[in-house]
């Protein structure tokens, strides 16, 4: 015989572990495992025993997970009501039954009184019995005292039930038909055509069931009736990986930052494209592999294949760990390979000069795409090429992260108000601005905006929460298309970092100093750069050395001073 699953062994007794999962969890106690005494010592005999034991529990979690996912039961027919009704019946004699099989004691029966009185008023209470005390003689059964006892009790119980019988009390019954119901895997709405047959069908069932309690009390033989199952139960909707997802959303355990939520649901989408509405018990192994292949189609960059891949799996292994769906993940291991792509590279002085040459940056001319971001779409890409910022940290600026440090004019990036972000922890920082910027209008910009009362210091730009360059970048590669470069492709605005750092490092700019302005990762660079308090007198010579001798920019905003480079805007906080 094959050793059932979770047997294991304490000393020399045998113990069956039932992994009852996070989902069960809370009808069992919050206990998400057990481990059940087998009562024997012999290998064979625990077998036997523990493949027993695991049917019943397997069978119970069956009844629960319909409990948790009940159908919506729009009409009671006949059937129905008959089988609801033999439950009810089946449910009060098996009780009594329960009962009786442990040694009586009056403690126990006054115990029984209270929990019999709040399983009546809800019968999905979980009871605490008191646990019977030994006896020496377990063979005996009750004694005429605590026959006397039980008798009573049970006549009470009965009594109530003929009240409810003779004043078609059909309320009285309702909370035990929905629990019957709800063990089915359905809801029972009173008001549905049929529900009120029902309930007289089960309220007779229940006071027939009391009337044979009180003859078990006088020696008769009153069998119980085996639980009927559900009449043609509706069958279970079939999980899928969209079910997992949506679980996964709010367990609390999904790694942070919406982008990665946006991410998964994105790669799901893809899943669901090649394979719509498949079962999650149905995705096989081969599937994986022809969805390797099949992935790997769709992206140019094996790197996003691999990724949209990988996001797939973290439902399957959620949906097989945690929720314990399916057996196992049939796609562990199953992985693409991911070759290099050609590396970001600097900006060459033909491509700045055409992008720069646009009616935007010659005439102010600003674009109506709202993916633009009204000002935005002139600032941000001279931003980009002064400071070597990413995109989404100058799409996210605010009015108050422009800033005077010892009469410096500095952008602050940080993730200090709502929605911002950084790529980590050391991307926080201060960068002069560039006297090309000042030169520009940039600062009166800011003043104009502030003055105005606006938050934020391009109003217009519409943000996506964790991709917040998202829509600029779609409205970037349009204006690179107008200046008749690639729409698609390197160069890209991120290659505004490629093109920063070179220019400092000719300019004799330290390396430390170069990671201290762009925060980027180069090697040794950790723990000696980033960490250590730097003044902005020491960025600020870094910063001037960022030059284009060859783009010779008009004074075209609104805001450019008309006699000289203009001030630096007071208030804001004077440091980061």
């Amino acid at each position: 015989m094959a050793k059932p699953v979770g047997l294991n062994k304490r000393g020399d007794r045998y113990y069956l572990r039932i992994i009852i999962g996070d989902e069960l969890a809370p009808l069992y106690g919050g206990k998400a495992r057990v481990n059940l005494a087998l009562g024997t010592s012999d290998k064979r005999e625990a077998h036997i025993r523990g493949h027993a034991l695991r049917a019943q529990w397997e069978a119970d979690f069956a009844d629960k997970r319909r409990s948790l996912n009940p159908e919506p039961l729009p009409s009671v027919t006949p059937d129905m009501a008959a089988t609801l009704a033999a439950r009810v019946r089946h449910r009060v004699l098996s009780e009594d039954d329960s009962f009786r099989s442990v040694p009586l004691l009056l403690g126990n029966l006054r115990h029984y009184r209270t929990a019999a009185k709040q399983q009546q008023a809800n019968p999905l209470a979980i009871i605490d019995w008191a646990p019977p005390e030994p006896r020496s003689d377990d063979l005996s059964g009750a004694t005429a005292d605590e026959l006397l006892a039980l008798a009573d009790t049970n006549a009470m119980a009965d009594g109530e039930a003929a009240v409810s019988m003779a004043g078609r009390n059909l309320a009285a019954m309702l909370p035990l038909v929905k629990a019957e119901a709800l063990a089915l895997g359905l809801t029972f709405d009173p008001s549905a055509p049929g529900a009120r047959d029902a309930l007289l069908a089960c309220l007779m069932a229940y006071r027939k069931a009391w009337r044979e309690v009180t003859q078990r009390d006088a020696g008769e033989v009153i069998e119980t009736p085996p639980k009927p199952a559900a009449v043609a139960p509706p069958p279970a909707k079939p999980k899928t990986l969209r079910d997992v997802f949506e679980r996964w959303k709010v367990s609390g355990g999904t790694p942070k930052g919406v982008s990665n939520l946006e991410a998964v649901g994105r790669a799901l989408r893809k899943f669901e494209d090649k394979y719509p509405g498949i079962a999650l018990d149905a995705i096989t192994r081969d599937m994986g592999d022809e969805y390797r292949t099949w992935i790997s189609s769709q992206f140019k960059a094996t790197q996003s294949a691999s990724d949209s891949l990988g996001r797939v799996k973290v439902l399957m292994n959620y949906a097989a760990e945690t929720l314990q769906w399916i057996p196992r993940n049939a796609w562990r291991g199953i992985s693409i390979k991911v070759t290099p792509t050609h590396k970001r590279r600097p900006w060459r002085e033909d491509e700045l000069t055409a992008l720069f040459a646009v009616p935007l940056f010659t005439r102010y001319e600003l674009p109506s795409d709202p993916k633009a971001g009204g000002d935005g779409a002139y600032w941000i890409p001279l931003l980009g090429i002064y400071t070597g910022a990413r995109s989404g940290e100058l799409c996210q600026l605010r009015t108050d992260d422009v800033v005077s440090v010892e009469g410096v004019a500095c952008i602050r990036i940080a993730e200090e108000a709502e929605g911002q972000t950084v790529k980590s922890a050391a991307g926080h920082r201060l960068v002069p601005v560039h006297s090309e910027l000042i030169r520009l209008g940039f600062l009166g910009y800011v003043a104009a905006m502030r003055e105005a009362n606006e938050e934020k210091l391009w109003p217009r730009i519409v943000l996506r929460p964790g991709r917040l360059s998202e829509r600029f970048g779609r409205w970037f590669g349009t204006l690179k298309a107008s200046a008749g470069l690639p729409r698609i492709g390197y160069p890209d605005f991120h290659c505004f970092r490629h093109t920063v750092r070179p220019l400092m490092r000719r300019a004799g700019v330290d390396p430390t100093t170069r990671d201290r302005v762009t925060v980027h990762a180069t090697r040794g660079s950790i723990g000696t750069t980033v960490y250590e308090h730097w003044d902005v007198t020491d960025t600020k010579p870094a910063v001037e050395a960022i030059r284009y001798p060859f783009l010779s920019l008009p004074l075209v905003s609104p805001h450019a001073p008309a006699g000289g480079p203009g001030g630096v805007p007071e208030g804001g906080p004077a440091g980061a």
